[in-house]
């Protein structure tokens, strides 16, 4: 197994098939908005590419930007049981507190090298899922500290290769239900195209938004939900400087940086460290008790706006500022 893929990286679950489908549809008519081919191309490979057959959109094959930021969680790595951008729907997740979205699980079994969770089913029956099957799970289940508490100073002697073969939880504050996940996918979506690639904002809103409410996944929810913003300054605008996400943050002169050698033979991520390339920002700060990766909370801004508000919403970053 490679180091830092994700347990199960090429296992779904038939949900997990249907959303990626209807995020790849999405996908696709987002990118047949673009009107020049070059631009159009540009946004396929940076933006829309979608993996539909592994739950890890970190892998070389795997998904553009819009799944890596919002289907997936983070890349973590480490002596840890975190797993690599896993899908943010992944039904077992880890906390320092009980949460309400989530059962907390029986216990944790520890066997040779591998952790295996004990849940209790609606039956009120105890069943065992190891590290490769969580997946499986058929409702979101946390791990808490007093479950690790009784294996600490085992899983302390555990080197990367264990820990990479049992990389099988989320943290509980990058966790969100599907339908969140999807409509980040669709607004981060149009707020690429609008501004950066000059598709008419007015033409493709209705278009997403009418896809969403065919979705047949669920028919018991009516998408998009009220989370969905409708104006296009609030959806194509960094939230904290105000200005276009495409264009230079809050017209700032740009950084100076040195100059630095890399091989020419590898991939250059030097333009993800500029002032003003794209990142995935949280405008309230994600956190365990609640889910907040949605429509409503969701945007690409500037890094250097990123980096400015750390942990903190758009209001204590204006305050302290």
């Amino acid at each position: 197994m490679a180091k830092g893929r994700t347990i199960s990286a090429n296992f779904l679950t038939e949900l997990d098939k249907r959303i990626l489908q209807l995020c790849a549809e999405l996908s696709l008519t987002l990118q047949e908005s673009i009107v020049d081919k070059e631009k159009r191309k540009e946004f396929k490979n940076t933006f829309a590419k979608m993996s539909k057959t592994t739950r890890d959109s970190g892998q070389g094959l795997g998904g553009g930007k819009l799944q890596r930021d919002a289907l997936c969680t983070r890349g973590i790595q480490g002596l840890a049981p975190f797993s690599n951008r896993n899908l943010r729907w992944h039904p077992l997740v880890v906390a320092q507190k009980k949460v309400a979205f989530a059962k907390p699980i029986e216990r944790i079994e520890v066997e040779g090298e591998t952790l295996t969770f004990i849940v209790k089913n609606t039956a009120g029956q105890e069943v065992a899922y190891p590290s490769d099957r969580v997946f499986e799970m058929p409702e979101r289940y946390v791990v808490l500290p007093e479950h690790w508490f009784p294996y600490i100073d085992t899983l302390k002697t555990w080197d990367d290769v264990a820990w990479t073969q049992n990389s099988c939880v989320i943290t509980a504050y990058e966790a969100c239900d599907w339908q969140d996940a999807v409509q980040a996918y669709a607004i981060l979506g149009i707020s690429i195209v609008v501004g950066v690639y000059d598709v008419d904002f007015d033409t493709i809103y209705p278009i997403i938004t009418a896809m969403l409410n065919r979705q047949t996944i669920d028919a018991s929810l009516n998408l998009p939900t009220l989370q969905f913003p409708a104006e296009k300054s609030d959806i194509i605008a960094c939230p904290l400087c105000k200005t276009p996400a495409a264009a230079t943050p809050a017209q700032l002169p740009p950084r100076k940086r040195e100059q630095r050698w890399k091989p020419e033979w590898g991939t250059n991520k030097r333009a993800e460290g500029e002032d003003g390339s794209l990142q995935i920002m949280h405008i309230a700060p994600l956190t365990e008790t609640e889910m907040r990766h949605n429509a409503k909370n969701v945007r690409f801004g500037h890094r250097w706006c990123n980096v400015a508000m750390t942990d903190h919403s758009i209001e204590e970053t204006l305050n302290s500022m």
